[in-house]
């Protein structure tokens, strides 16, 4: 069974320990409960898995801080990258 790690437990995210290919189980390392999950996707080593649905404009909390934000609505099971998060870091530079 795939596996993801949860690094804090405010975090929506969680981190892949191997490449995930899509319709995989995958187990959340980490969670307080037992937590099992569908990819949707396939989703690449060290990259994030939505552990619940989140919605466009919502935070991406990682290390329970927000990295990011939602662009659009991302479904539990399904890969956040690049695709559907904008960085928050980016947006501050750019303000500048």
């Amino acid at each position: 069974m795939a596996q993801v790690l949860l690094l804090h437990p405010k975090d929506n995210v969680a981190v892949a320990l191997d490449d995930i290919a899509a319709k995989s189980v995958v187990a959340v390392l980490g969670a307080e409960m037992p937590l099992r999950l569908t990819a949707q996707q396939g989703i690449q080593f060290a990259h994030k898995l939505a552990l619940r649905p989140i919605a466009t404009g919502e935070a991406i909390l990682k290390y329970g801080i927000p990295v990011g934000f939602a662009t659009a609505p991302v479904a539990a099971g399904e890969w956040v990258h690049t695709h559907n998060v904008g960085s928050y870091y980016a947006e501050k530079k750019e303000a500048k």
